[in-house]
C-alpha cells in the first residue's frame, strides 16, 4: 500500500482511551495518518505492516514497559521515537533520551505541542523510501534474497524454509512454533533460539546496505515479514 508522500504515519501507544482516542482524532484530523495500539505486544505486528514515521510511545504500558522496549524499537525500526507519559521525574526523562528517545514530553501535554513535535522530528529524519520498486525479492527459483539496493544473498535451507512461510502471509506474525515446524522440530524447548540465531545470521548479511531487512520480531508470538516481492514459487522445504 502506498501513501501520500507528505502524509506523516503516526503509531500512538497507550493503553489509556481518554488521552488515545482524542490525540488520534487531533493528530488525524491535521493531515497525519494514525494507528493505535494499546502495548507492546500490539505495536510490533503493526510497525512491520505500517512502517511508521513517529511511533508516539507511553511508559506505563500493561505487559512490557516503554522504556524497557524503547531500545528494541531503535534497533527495528527507523521511526522517529517521542516519549508522552505521565512518569515526571528526571531520571525517567534521561533514561529515555539515553535508550534511543528523540523527544521526551509529560502529560498532561498540549497535543498542538505533541502535533508540532512530530512533525519537527518527521523533517528531522526525513520520510522513508516508498518508491514501488524499493520491495526485497525473495528469488526461490536461485534461493537467493536480493536488497532493493542490488545486494544479493544466498540462502540456507533454514533461512529459505523461514522466507517461504513468513513470504505467505506479508504484513502478519507467524508463531515460533510454526516457523520451527517449516525447519522440521516438532518438539520444541523453551530455551531454544535456534530460530532468533538463523534470523540473526540472515540479517548480516545485509548490514552493508542502506536498506534495513523488512523481518522483524513480534514480541510473544514470533516473526513479521513485510515489503517483499516473490519471484518463482517458494518449494515446501524443511531440514
Amino acid at each position: 500500500m502506498l501513501h501520500s508522500p507528505t502524509e506523516i504515519r503516526v503509531i500512538l501507544v497507550d493503553d489509556e482511551e481518554d488521552f488515545r482516542i482524542p490525540v488520534m482524532r487531533f493528530l488525524t484530523k491535521h493531515g497525519m495518518n494514525v494507528k493505535a495500539a494499546g502495548s507492546i505486544e500490539e505495536l510490533s505486528p503493526l510497525v512491520a505492516a505500517f512502517n511508521p514515521d513517529i511511533i508516539v510511545l507511553d511508559i506505563n504500558l500493561p505487559g512490557e514497559s516503554g522504556l524497557a522496549a524503547i531500545e528494541r524499537l531503535r534497533n527495528d525500526t527507523k521511526a522517529g521515537l517521542i516519549m508522552a507519559t505521565a512518569r515526571r521525574g528526571v531520571n525517567d526523562r534521561i533514561l529515555g533520551l539515553t535508550l534511543g528517545a528523540d523527544s521526551y514530553l509529560e502529560k498532561p501535554l498540549d497535543v498542538r505541542e505533541l502535533a508540532l513535535v512530530i512533525r519537527n522530528l518527521s523533517q528531522r529524519i526525513g520520510p522513508p523510501v516508498q518508491e514501488v520498486n524499493a520491495d526485497w525479492i525473495f528469488d526461490a527459483e536461485k534461493w537467493l534474497l536480493i536488497s532493493p539496493d542490488n545486494v544479493s544473498a544466498r540462502l540456507s535451507a533454514a533461512e529459505y524454509a523461514i522466507l517461504t512461510i513468513l513470504s505467505k502471509i506479508p504484513g502478519q506474525p507467524v508463531s515460533r512454533d510454526d516457523l520451527f515446524a517449516g525447519l522440521g522440530k516438532e518438539t520444541i524447548s523453551s530455551d531454544d533460539r535456534s530460530l532468533d540465531v538463523i534470523v540473526s545470521r540472515l540479517r548480516r548479511k545485509f548490514v552493508g546496505t542502506s536498506h534495513s531487512l523488512p523481518l522483524k520480531s513480534a514480541r510473544s508470538i514470533g516473526y513479521v515479514l513485510s515489503g517483499i516481492t516473490i519471484h518463482g514459487q517458494p518449494r515446501n522445504f524443511s531440514r
